[in-house]
């Protein structure tokens, strides 16, 4: 008797601690919440269909925010050029990265260019491109087209940084043949070049050296000019503003001389018989800064000041003044 009353008192002694005891906890596992992404201070553009990427980042167990991350800013700026004809227009895209002041800032930058017929919707898409930044940027310009309108041809001009030069600098020149969407690389020399509107090849002015030559980059004449506009003494001169007549039969460029005074700059205006090879100056030391900007008549030159005013030069007469 004794025996069993001891293993009862045993198993109520066992009852009351079970009772008194209290569960432990189960260790406690972080969680995972969406954070902002940290933006370098030269963020680049997000690769297409990724502007909107969330970063995943432990944190501690009480937070409880939810952040989508936000594309980096960028400006997008866009210019359009139509052809002599109307019948086809240039779109040219180019998207910056920006810092959060809103200045350029970053590492990469992008470019498109289309070609398309506003009448039927026909477009061709030549470039989009992520490009590097150097000592400035370069973009698609300088438009021009062969006569029949099947052609057209533009170089990479480059936007240095620093101050600005009327003139600029380009390097390549390039056709896009309208009728298959191709782009065709006609010459990666630097300097102002320009493909004649007669198929027959394409000029370059570079500095004191004016070069003709056939579409297959063939030198077909070099046209010396220096002695002949009287600039062998005098090295405050650079030579700008290259363009064709409308039959290919010459070529018209500018002379800025006294480029270290701006306010003194005076422009002379020379046109190059490629029959003859004579260059002989139309226009000679017209106070300010001028470059011909197009040869669509036959006797006359668009000019082009440096705030972009518009004026009419007459290649045979000499006569200059406003546009009309």
């Amino acid at each position: 008797m004794n025996r069993w009353m001891n293993k009862l008192y045993l198993v109520a002694c066992m009852v009351m601690l079970a009772g008194c005891s209290t569960p432990i906890p189960s260790a406690v596992v972080p969680t995972a919440v969406i954070q902002p992404m940290q933006v370098s201070p030269t963020p680049l553009p997000p690769p297409a269909g990724e502007e909107n990427r969330l970063l995943v980042q432990p944190t501690s167990v009480d937070s409880t925010s939810l952040v989508t991350e936000t594309a980096p800013k960028t400006s997008h700026e866009e210019w359009f050029y139509a052809s002599p004809n109307n019948q086809w227009t240039v779109q040219v895209g180019v998207e910056f990265p920006l810092a959060a002041d809103g200045t350029i800032s970053g590492e990469q930058y992008r470019v498109t260019l289309t070609v398309f017929r506003p009448d039927d919707g026909q477009r061709w898409n030549v470039l989009d491109e992520q490009r590097p930044f150097g000592l400035g940027y370069t973009l698609p310009a300088q438009f021009h087209w062969s006569n029949d309108g099947n052609r057209l041809y533009f170089v990479e001009h480059g936007v240095p940084d620093g101050a600005m030069t009327m003139v600029g600098f380009d390097c390549g020149l390039y056709e896009v043949d309208l009728q298959s969407g191709e782009l065709i690389v006609l010459s990666s020399e630097c300097g102002l070049l320009r493909a004649a509107p007669n198929g027959s090849g394409f000029a370059v002015l570079n500095g004191d050296r004016l070069t003709i030559r056939r579409l297959t980059g063939e030198v077909v004449r070099e046209i010396p000019f220096v002695d002949l506009l009287e600039l062998s003494s005098n090295s405050d001169w650079q030579s700008g503003g290259l363009v064709w007549s409308p039959d290919g039969d010459r070529l018209a460029f500018a002379v800025l001389k006294g480029i270290q005074q701006p306010e003194a700059i005076a422009t002379t205006v020379a046109v190059v018989d490629l029959n003859s090879g004579v260059v002989r100056p139309v226009l000679t030391d017209q106070d300010g800064q001028y470059l011909p900007g197009e040869w669509r008549e036959a006797q006359t030159l668009l000019m082009i000041d440096e705030v972009g005013l518009q004026y009419r030069l007459n290649v045979e007469t000499g006569e200059f003044g406003p546009a009309p």
